[in-house]
């Protein structure tokens, strides 16, 4: 096995991080390490700060209109389910004709949303209709108005997928959407997007935002965010369309049983990981422009270098053009799990391989029982470090066996 490890499974958590992080998070836990908003002492007000800035910079990282529409969670599926469970019940909650709440989703999204409300349609308490994409894993929007009816309440997608990295076209699609129905939430899933590219939740009409903090944002596991529009939680707070699901202390209404009602306390209970958003603040200030672009040249490199083997089929894009810096691949007659465990083994090179928490988008690529090898370059990914890798695929492939 090699001496050094070549990381390339980013789009599972980013590593290694910016110096700063772990800095950061040493400097909270020895100096602010109260519980935010538990106590009138210093450390409990430092602690609270310290939520107050990454929430900030969260907010303005994809154009909130403010802070307090920055939900802090335990990470994107956190924010995920934050999100689904608050609109279902409080659709179920408000609804008294009798009918059920529909929910429009793709086939591209990632468990995290798909079992969420597969436990809501297999208990029949809402109806779903998931809509397909095309080989290249595009979802038309087009599909998405055909799909809703006057019973949606729910819109979600994935602004980039997991496993092929295609970026969809959100903008065009909430407003081909809204064209048709203005009334219907729309999540979008910025859990590979977030720290990659420009998001601006106004400009682009989005209801709910879940983010994570560890993948693109380069910051802790643990951290991530969602965004609630106004009209999701209405400034008037009796007509909310998202219930809090969770229950518990919030440190700024003591008193009575009941949850507080402004944001972003209704939609936050119990101790938020101020250690990790401390780390979180770091990999924010760090993040700059030139990240990104260095992740895109990598991940260019990985393509036209599987592109020149036959035995190698790509899935998705064939160009950097409209993804995210992801790229899955198979060799011919190579189980992907294989091959992943030869480049660990053999190599020391990290990627994944088999199903990648998406299985109706493997279906549709016509990956179902193997899945296929996820390659995904980060900050810290050389031109050398990429040609090793591509060495040890070319190995892999039957015509040098």
């Amino acid at each position: 096995m090699a001496d050094q490890l070549i990381y390339l499974d980013n789009a599972a958590t980013s590593w290694p991080k910016p110096d700063s992080v772990g800095e950061a998070m040493v400097h909270f836990l020895t100096h602010k390490g109260g519980n935010p908003g538990r106590g009138g002492h210093r450390l409990a007000r430092e602690a609270s700060q310290v939520l107050e800035e990454a929430r900030t910079k969260l907010a303005k990282l994809v154009h909130a209109p403010c802070p307090q529409r920055m939900i802090l969670s335990h990470g994107c599926t956190d924010a995920l389910n934050l999100a689904i469970h608050g609109v279902l019940r409080a659709d179920m909650r408000n609804r008294c004709d009798g009918t059920k709440p529909h929910v429009v989703t793709t086939a591209i999204e990632h468990n995290a949303v798909l079992r969420t409300l597969h436990c809501y349609a297999t208990s029949d308490l809402i109806t779903m209709t998931v809509v397909a994409c095309d080989d290249q894993g595009y979802v038309h929007p087009e599909k998405l108005i055909e799909a809703c009816t006057d019973c949606t309440v729910l819109m979600t997608l994935s602004h980039a997928s997991n496993v092929l990295g295609t970026i969809q076209k959100i903008p065009e699609t909430i407003k081909a959407v809204r064209a048709h129905n203005e009334d219907i939430l729309i999540m979008v899933d910025a859990a590979q997007t977030a720290g990659h590219f420009p998001i601006d939740v106004q400009a682009w009409d989005i209801d709910l935002l879940p983010l994570a903090g560890h993948k693109g944002l380069r910051g802790p596991t643990g951290t991530g965010g969602l965004y609630v529009s106004p009209r999701a939680y209405p400034d008037e707070c009796d007509k909310t369309r998202v219930f809090c699901q969770r229950r518990g202390g919030t440190g700024s209404m003591a008193p009575g049983l009941e949850m507080p009602t402004n944001l972003p306390d209704a939609l936050e209970a119990g101790t938020s990981n101020a250690v990790g958003f401390a780390g979180l603040i770091a990999a924010l200030d760090a993040l700059t422009p030139e990240v990104h672009e260095h992740e895109m040249a990598m991940t260019e490199q990985v393509l036209n270098g599987l592109h020149a083997l036959d035995a190698v089929t790509i899935y998705g894009l064939p160009t950097i053009e409209g993804r995210t810096p992801v790229v899955l691949f198979n060799i011919e007659g190579v189980h992907p799990r294989e091959v992943m465990a030869k480049l660990d083994a053999e190599h020391g090179i990290a990627v994944r391989g088999g199903v990648h928490c998406a299985p109706l988008l493997h279906e549709a690529i016509g990956t179902r029982s193997d899945g296929g090898v996820r390659v995904s370059p980060g900050s810290g990914t050389t031109a050398r470090q990429i040609e090793i890798f591509l060495d040890a695929i070319r190995a892999m492939c039957p015509q040098n066996v």
